[in-house]
């Protein structure tokens, strides 16, 4: 009996039109994303129906490393700017981003699906009861919000706009930077640690070559590329986060609340922008209809409009000019036409206000307040650097710039 073949076998061929830089398999779904020499990233199906196409980035910028989400939900992507974004996998919006300052050289995303999330005897774990408490978030109406390229909120579940509703176990997303830094993020969102390899004297002289966590998330495993002779010359370096292990529930819940704050913070800038726009509207109608009148003023050197409706207001005289532009040049029609704008601006910017904004900062008020909670377990939380101090202290400096 012929022993088995261990040899590869090729089952299929495709053809791109440009060069192919990344690929990456999606781990739950028969899904590739490829990226290309024009910073273009593609999503394919194992048929190869093209799903969606995430545009570059900036002008020349480069995608250098892809990495999976272990769900398979969301994909992230490193770029020669430094930009990393998180993308949805339905529908290419951009979940989150962020920026490492310095060339991504290699991303990797990891889950230990056999750590235990409780030890017998440890204190009771937390439960987020906000959707118990906390009315849904309405949706924003498309027609408020102008496109702009950053992330989209999730129409179903604003909330939810990270994503990260399903996640019953903590993740990590590494990644490894050209001044040789690496980045560890809970979820791919919250910063949880900051390695600066150029302060090991063994490491300083090399070059970032790949990192990752172990399984147990006790180690950090970093390969560098000596920076000596030929650089032929490979080190991998091993340290110590057993911190991640021994306190992965805190950081799951933590990293969880960090991205339902992020995620209202950016409905919260939505709503402000769409009472913006709202009422921008009816001051660029206004301004049509006056730019005509003021530069007829501005050529008589007669006074301004401002004076001539401060005028009508305080004495109810009105001048010869503004006579004639409201009796032929407004007119009755037009200045009901303007009247019914400016109600309609004034009806969106309250309902705004009433329905989104309302809501989104009693929701903001809420979750704050668990996060000032925990700054109080200090038995669970304080390893992590969460003190009330701390949260006080950011809490004192928002405040100061949301008032300057």
């Amino acid at each position: 009996m012929a022993p088995p073949s261990s040899t590869f076998r090729q089952v299929d061929e495709k053809h791109v039109p440009v060069e192919v830089k990344c690929m990456a398999w999606n781990p739950k779904i028969d899904l590739i994303a490829l990226s290309n020499n024009q910073g273009e990233v593609y999503l394919h199906r194992l048929s190869w129906q093209r799903v969606w196409t995430l545009e570059p980035h900036s002008e020349a910028s480069q995608v250098i490393s892809l990495a999976w989400r272990p769900d398979g939900q969301v994909l992230g992507v490193g770029y020669s700017t430094g930009w990393v974004l998180l993308i949805d996998v339905e529908n290419a919006d951009v979940l989150h981003s962020f920026t490492t300052q310095s060339q991504v050289i290699c991303m990797k995303w990891s889950a230990d699906e056999a750590l235990d999330m409780e030890v017998d005897g440890a204190l009771p774990c937390y439960i987020d009861q906000s959707a118990k408490y906390l009315p849904k978030l309405p949706p924003l109406n498309k027609s408020f919000v102008r496109p702009s390229g950053s992330s989209r909120h999730n129409e179903d579940s604003p909330e939810d706009a990270k994503k990260l509703k399903e996640q019953s176990r903590l993740n990590i997303l590494v990644v490894g930077c050209e001044n040789c830094t690496v980045h560890l993020l809970a979820y791919g969102i919250y910063p949880v640690a900051l390695l600066n390899l150029e302060k090991y004297p063994a490491v300083k002289q090399g070059k970032l070559v790949l990192a990752n966590v172990s399984r147990d998330f006790h180690l950090l495993s970093v390969m560098v590329r000596s920076g000596h002779s030929d650089g032929r010359e490979l080190f991998l370096h091993i340290f110590d986060i057993a911190l991640l292990c021994t306190h992965h529930r805190e950081i799951q819940i933590f990293a969880g609340k960090y991205g339902q704050i992020s995620a209202l913070i950016a409905y919260l800038d939505s709503t402000i922008t769409a009472m913006t726009e709202a009422w921008e509207d009816i001051l660029l109608e206004m301004d049509s209809k006056l730019a005509k009148f003021a530069e007829d003023k501005a050529k008589l050197g007669t006074g301004s409009v401002s004076d001539d409706f401060l005028q009508l207001l305080m004495f109810g005289t009105c001048s010869d000019e503004l006579n004639q532009f409201l009796l032929y040049e407004l007119t009755e029609k037009g200045l009901k036409k303007l009247g019914h704008s400016l109600e309609t601006s004034y009806s969106n910017v309250q309902k705004l206000v009433l329905k989104h904004l309302q809501a989104v900062s009693q929701a903001l008020t809420y979750h704050l307040g668990d996060v000032a909670g925990m700054s109080e377990w200090k038995e669970r939380f304080g390893s992590l650097g969460l003190t009330p101090e701390s949260v006080q202290g950011r809490h004192s400096a928002d405040s100061l710039s949301s008032h300057s």
